[in-house]
Order: C-alpha cells, then structure tokens, then sequence
C-alpha cells in the first residue's frame, strides 16, 4: 500500500524525480526513483531527523511549533521533507522549474493517506 502511495505522488507531480518514505530509523519503507540515485535518495531520508532537530532549535526562541516541513534547493532540484506519524519521514525529489506549492499540497494529501496505513 506504501508504494502506491508513493507511485500516485510520483504520478501527480509531473517534475518529481524521485520520492522515499522512510521509518524513524531513516531506513527506507518504500521509494521510487527515476534520475536520483537510491543511495543519496537514503541519504535525504536518514539525515531528515537531524535536519529536522537544528532547525528546531533555531526557531525554538520565537516560536515553540514543531517544524513540520522542510524545503530547500539547489541549482536544479527542490529536495521537499515532510514528516509522518511514528517519526517516518516522506521526502521528494523534483525539477527546479517545478511547481513548488503544487508538489506540496500533493505531498501533504500523501503524509495523511500514509499516515492513515501506519
């Protein structure tokens, strides 16, 4: 059920490249890949926590939320990570010249259907 999920995510943004959903642990779930490597796709998965842990304590003085989302480019790529239940993380891989809102409005419908198979 995982990998559709994922597969429909893929399907929906047209500029995705790659997508991973991986558990606590950083160890991938489920992934699909269609330019980037499985290996760095890992890498982004496994590293999210820790992305994820600085972050937190950089906005902790002005504001307590958790961070729920992190989103950063490079010259080609948006790299977007979101988190899920049971501190499973889901992370896509698109195109630069891709829609950025529309990648995570599908991503965020993605978290909540996983979220409901966990």
């Amino acid at each position: 059920m995982f990998q559709k999920l994922l597969d429909r995510l893929i399907e929906q943004v047209p500029e995705a490249l790659a997508a991973t959903f991986n558990d606590r642990d950083g160890d991938p779930i489920c992934s699909r890949t269609i330019q980037v490597s499985n290996e760095g796709l890992q890498l982004l998965g496994a590293y999210q926590h820790v992305v994820k842990r600085h972050l937190q304590q950089a906005v902790e003085e002005f504001d307590r939320g958790e961070v729920k989302q992190v989103v950063f480019a490079t010259d080609q790529h948006w790299i977007l990570m979101m988190g899920a239940k049971e501190q499973c993380t889901l992370v896509l891989v698109m195109q630069r010249e891709g829609l950025l809102g529309r990648a995570r409005f599908y991503m965020e419908q993605a978290v909540q259907a996983l979220n409901n198979e966990l």
